[in-house]
């Protein structure tokens, strides 16, 4: 799938947006936009007031009247409301501002509720990269560190199912190592032919799973001609599975920084879509991720 058609909505999409702490200009400038692209409210919740840099935009009275701004005197008594507001349905979607990732992740992590009925999360980050001929997935760069094979399980599960929401009608993950066999000193590699074994064995119409691959098999199909692999994933990779977030935070940079890649991330699990972008992030990204999970609730 072409990463355009990930964020270009097929009608209005609309939802509750809950922004933690949109007190910068980047940010609120996100959410201008949003509100001229769909439908949606903001509900920005913050312990300070944001309404003079609101101001500065010159918004129009109509899309004013949709953000809604919810000061709390405390960061507790703001998580507080907000764990409400998501419980009951007020807000559909939570988006991270200018606050850190783990505030974020810690806050979710301590309401239960929030999370689905596999009880994991794992981030996602979809990348528009102009030498790749599509959308390249990948995962986990920002949440599971070392993950198990039974982690992993979890993680192409979560994929899985976010394909299909977005209408993939076929799904590859490439198992990333260093090597394309497995070798014992090398942990990836044996996890990845496990993974491999137990997928080839739930005979699937749309999920495909291989490796171990290492990256430059898993997305050139020129090298996989040239070296005679026989792979449906291999060349054509919708997913990368990482399989230390080390390996994965390095790609994402170098996706970003050398491959100049648009990118859109989630964290992927809770029964709400999670905007975890980060404070760095461009104001194209922070905008496309917040599209892409509104796509998730239309």
């Amino acid at each position: 799938m072409q990463y355009q058609h990930l964020i270009e909505p097929k009608k209005v999409l609309k939802g509750n947006v809950a922004i933690l702490f949109a007190n910068d200009e980047k940010m609120l400038s996100v959410v201008v936009e949003a509100l001229s692209l769909t439908d949606i409210d903001v509900y920005l919740y913050d312990t300070q007031d944001p309404t003079e840099i609101i101001r500065s935009f010159d918004i129009e009275v109509q899309r004013l009247n949709r953000i809604h701004i919810l000061t709390f005197e405390n960061e507790h008594k703001l998580f507080q409301q907000c764990s409400r507001d998501l419980s009951t349905g007020k807000v559909t979607l939570l988006m991270k501002g200018n606050v850190t990732s783990s505030t974020v992740l810690s806050f979710v992590m301590s309401n239960k509720h929030f999370i689905d009925y596999n009880g994991f999360l794992n981030h996602v980050a979809c990348f528009d990269i102009p030498n790749y001929h599509k959308t390249l997935m990948l995962s986990d760069i920002a949440f599971n560190i070392s993950p198990t094979i039974e982690e992993k399980k979890h993680i192409i599960n979560n994929l899985s199912k976010f394909a299909m929401l977005l209408g993939y009608e076929k799904f590859k993950i490439g198992l990333l190592s260093s090597v394309d066999k497995p070798i014992k000193k090398i942990q990836s590699s044996m996890d990845s032919e496990k993974l491999k074994q137990i997928y080839s064995r739930n005979e699937s119409e749309f999920l495909f799973v291989d490796g171990p691959l290492a990256l430059d098999n898993a997305i050139s199909m020129q090298n996989v001609i040239k070296k005679n692999i026989k792979s449906s994933v291999a060349g054509d990779a919708d997913a990368l599975l990482v399989s230390h977030i080390d390996v994965g935070n390095a790609l994402f940079n170098s996706f970003t920084y050398f491959g100049e890649a648009r990118v859109a991330s989630l964290v992927l699990g809770a029964k709400f879509p999670i905007v975890l972008t980060s404070r760095s992030d461009s104001k194209q990204n922070k905008l496309d991720s917040l599209l892409l999970a509104l796509k998730m609730l239309n």
